[in-house]
Formats: structure tokens, C-alpha cells, sequence
């Protein structure tokens, strides 16, 4: 799965609020970021890294509606 890319603003700023941060997507599906940030690393979930912060893992931004998709995605067997 290729990394999302997020757009800007012409004038440099943030990306969109409609973007989730880890903590707003695991309180919107009533997870534990822990299990968001699984998703991400196994590229079960989309989403698009956003660096900077003086953080070394950088932060994520996950679209509302790829969090939709993999809370509702089938199974390899069929099964939801």
C-alpha cells in the first residue's frame, strides 16, 4: 500500500481538520491507540505520515473515511 499524501494549503499551512490524529481515530472506533498505530504499521490502514514536531516517529493523519474502511473491511475468508 503507498503512503497517503496529505495536501496543503497554498499557503503552507496544516492539513485539513477533517484528517484524524492516532488518539481521535482510536477514540472514534473505541479502540486503544496501540491497535490504530498496528493498523498503520501493518498497512491494514491507510494513512499519511506527517514529520516534524521533533518527534523521530513523526505523527500520523488518518482520512475519516479510510478508518471507515478498515473498521468495515472483509476478511481474506470472507467473513466481516
Amino acid at each position: 500500500m503507498s503512503q497517503l499524501s496529505l495536501p496543503f494549503d497554498d499557503h503552507g499551512g496544516a492539513a485539513p481538520a477533517d484528517y484524524l490524529t492516532i488518539a481521535e481515530a482510536a477514540e472514534r472506533v473505541r479502540c486503544c491507540e496501540r491497535t490504530i498505530r498496528r493498523a498503520i504499521d501493518s498497512h491494514e490502514l491507510r494513512a499519511g505520515r506527517v514529520r516534524g514536531g521533533g518527534s523521530n516517529r513523526g505523527t500520523y493523519r488518518i482520512r475519516p473515511s479510510d478508518l471507515e474502511a478498515w473498521l468495515f473491511r472483509e476478511d481474506d475468508d470472507g467473513d466481516t
